[in-house]
């Protein structure tokens, strides 16, 4: 009963598939496409790539017509772009770093490495130090 009411139901667009296919309504089911087809294929891919270019086109003057608004638009309330404003406070920590190490009593904080190759140093002098001492007693005692 289940079967009769599925041939029903989908006997109609199954038998319409099979009568395409046989009339040759689904197209050249080979593999190697003809030159029609060929030249159709390449008219249709000239035609996307002038349909691209024409919206790439459309999009750059769209952009610059932005651009200019918003350029009217800085200009009417005095503001500035962001690479300005980044600009500006890249000088003025450039300048505030000289500004600051000119009037300074003490010297630069130093980097990791320089603290490094300063412990190194420190401990090799505490070494000759206690050295420098060891040795007169070492001679003292003849050792």
């Amino acid at each position: 009963m289940a079967s009769m009411a599925a041939k029903m139901i989908l006997g109609d667009k199954i038998n319409s598939v099979k009568g395409a296919a046989m009339t040759g309504e689904l197209g050249n089911l080979t593999d190697k496409p003809t030159e029609e087809e060929l030249e159709q294929a390449q008219l249709i891919e000239e035609a996307r790539q002038e349909q691209e270019s024409e919206r790439k086109a459309k999009h750059d003057k769209m952009e610059a017509e932005r651009e200019k608004e918003r350029q009217r638009i800085r200009d009417k309330y005095g503001l500035k772009k962001k690479e300005e404003i980044e600009k500006e406070k890249a000088e003025e920590a450039a300048s505030l770093a000289a500004s600051q190490s000119a009037g300074r009593i003490s010297r630069d904080k130093k980097s990791p490495a320089e603290m490094q190759a300063a412990m190194e140093d420190e401990d090799e002098s505490i070494v000759d130090t206690v050295m420098s001492y060891l040795q007169p007693i070492r001679d003292k005692l003849g050792i």
